[in-house]
């Protein structure tokens, strides 16, 4: 191993210099304390959050997408900072906390974040929130404490956009409560994963377990059934046809999902695969007899083109030359 003592001896013009041999390891190989430990880790990661926060406070405008997370002992609005415009990967700049679930609680937790990315000089242009009626009342001239009736210009010319995640997700959740054939099928599907769940040692692979806040998660079962059901239909009955009728639906809700996820995805380029998305579904119903695509492409129009916020997609395609 080189040592202090190797290095004098490889250099003769430190022969002569008096070294002390042992002070000199202790200075350099000196135990770092986990107090100081500590200390340095958390001015690195101050330094880090300062200068990525910077990177969005010189651009013109930033969006702010805000997600709602609740445990058994947490409820806080988490804030990241995103300009795809910019090639800007999104960034968690803030986490408050939740006091309950109504719009004062909202407007309160919301102003709250919304102020400490403006300390840093963030330029806030707009919000994307999964728009409940909570959230949506925030953003809303009808409430006398909304963001649009506030006096600083900075929070009421905040654009809100609804999160197309969760309209997706929900214009899906809502037809099975409505429609009796889609909500049976969704039944069916779930009552063969918890069975395939108690014989996962049989079949040999781990069903999906269905999680109703996982966007489109039951695509997840229909694949795992399909690829294994001559193993589950010794438990069990498949009807093995409308569960694929019902997996072709949700792959393009499941398509639209990821393209939206994606922080390459534009506001300018949602009204065009909206209207696919609806359109495949609508081929579907027509062409191929599926029993759930017309049901679910009338739904994912309600929520999204056919809604009041129809307009915002169409108009930032309209706005954007190609």
């Amino acid at each position: 191993m080189y040592t202090a003592d190797s290095m004098i001896l490889k250099f003769p013009q430190l022969h002569n210099v008096n070294i002390n041999v042992d002070k000199l390891a202790s200075q350099i190989y000196q135990p770092i304390s986990t107090d100081k430990l500590r200390q340095t880790m958390i001015q690195i990661a101050n330094s880090i959050h300062v200068a990525k926060v910077d990177e969005f406070a010189k651009l013109a405008c930033t969006c702010v997408a805000i997600d709602e997370g609740k445990t058994q002992q947490f409820h806080n609005l988490d804030f990241s900072l995103t300009n795809p415009l910019q090639s800007k990967r999104p960034y968690p700049v803030e986490s408050i906390q939740m006091n309950g679930g109504t719009s004062e609680d909202y407007i309160h937790s919301l102003t709250q974040g919304f102020n400490r990315i403006f300390i840093r000089d963030v330029k806030i242009s707009s919000v994307v929130c999964d728009g409940n009626k909570a959230q949506l009342k925030c953003f809303q001239k009808g409430w006398n404490q909304s963001f649009y009736n506030s006096n600083d210009p900075r929070l009421f010319k905040i654009l809100f956009i609804p999160c197309l995640c969760h309209r997706i997700h929900n214009c899906y959740q809502y037809m099975t409560t409505k429609d009796v054939a889609l909500g049976a099928i969704v039944k069916h599907i779930h009552e063969i994963s918890a069975l395939c769940r108690i014989h996962v040692e049989d079949i040999g692979a781990l069903c999906p377990k269905h999680v109703s806040t996982r966007w489109i998660y039951d695509y997840n079962i229909c694949m795992f059934i399909i690829k294994y059901q001559d193993k589950i239909s010794r438990y069990t009955r498949i009807d093995i046809e409308n569960i694929k009728f019902l997996r072709d639906c949700l792959a393009i809700l499941k398509k639209l999902i990821s393209t939206f996820e994606s922080d390459k995805t534009k506001i300018s380029d949602c009204y065009v695969w909206l209207c696919k998305g609806i359109e495949a579904l609508q081929y579907l119903s027509s062409s191929n007899n599926n029993p759930f695509a017309g049901i679910l492409s009338r739904s994912l129009l309600n929520y999204t083109l056919g809604s009041d916020f129809g307009g915002l997609w169409c108009l930032a395609f309209a706005f954007t030359p190609k």
